[in-house]
């Protein structure tokens, strides 16, 4: 809510005072009302929201597994509206990609993907840039180095237009959606606790066989999990009711309030 506090005061300090830096996103909010977007005000708007991350509210995924690639989605909203997912993806020892979907009243303005290819030892650094209207895209750029400090340097060259159509780009953000929610292929239930001197871990896998598993590090224990550890039976292949936050590319435990009993941890 501050961003929208922010846009209602805007016209009133623009009043009493010239002085003092504008929001991020002041320049796009006086643009022309239904005026195409192109390449560079869609480029603007995707800065603002980096810019103002912190205004919005973010949901994360867990960190997903599918043989030795790991996956993590971190969506932001304002006023339930999707403005950006992120999508972080890790293929030990052959790629990273990270790849930043924006929205602008519901439809998805810009995709960037950057992406490290490792082969024979040799890194490749990869840009790319999508741009769209109507959820459509119209033009894709990119640019390519074998040394990262170097990538920013190379200016974008257009590409070949891809064959992904709009129902392909729709099916993207579904999973995106699912990922974050836990829901369809993304939907896991207790396996197992791992108790060892050092470290404990909750292990999640996918009610498919052969589908997605997850683990969640456990730093600070609780009833839910004193309940896991003594007697893991009750909640195998049951949806658990359990928070976690992404740090340093890991899902770390939330344990519950104090007042809340184990039995709560299993989602009904």
């Amino acid at each position: 809510m501050k961003l929208l506090h922010l846009f209602f005061l805007l016209p009133i300090a623009m009043i009493g005072c010239n002085q003092g830096p504008k929001h991020p996103q002041a320049d796009l909010i006086n643009a022309r009302i239904g005026a195409p977007m192109t390449e560079a005000s869609i480029l603007l708007y995707a800065d603002s929201i980096d810019a103002t991350l912190n205004t919005y509210e973010k949901n994360t995924s867990l960190v997903y597994q599918l043989g030795q690639a790991t996956m993590y989605i971190e969506k932001y909203s304002w006023n339930g509206k999707p403005v950006l997912y992120s999508q972080y993806k890790n293929d030990e020892g052959i790629s990273n990609q990270v790849r930043k979907y924006y929205f602008k009243n519901d439809s998805l303005i810009l995709l960037k993907d950057g992406t490290k290819l490792a082969k024979q030892g040799v890194n490749t650094f990869e840009d790319g840039r999508t741009y769209f209207r109507n959820n459509i895209p119209f033009k894709e750029e990119s640019r390519t180095s074998s040394d990262f400090s170097l990538l920013k340097k190379e200016p974008f060259q257009m590409r070949k237009k891809s064959t992904s159509d709009q129902n392909e780009y729709s099916q993207d953000i579904k999973l995106l959606n699912d990922a974050i929610i836990g829901a369809n292929e993304f939907d896991l239930v207790f396996d197992n606790i791992i108790s060892a001197p050092d470290e404990r871990y909750i292990l999640l896998k996918s009610k498919i066989a052969g589908g997605y598993s997850a683990s969640i590090l456990i730093k600070d224990t609780d009833n839910l999990v004193d309940s896991l550890l003594k007697v893991p039976s009750v909640f195998r292949d049951k949806k658990l009711n359990i928070k976690w936050e992404i740090k340093d590319k890991e899902a770390i435990y939330v344990p519950v309030a104090v007042n809340v009993t184990s039995a709560n941890g299993l989602k009904r």
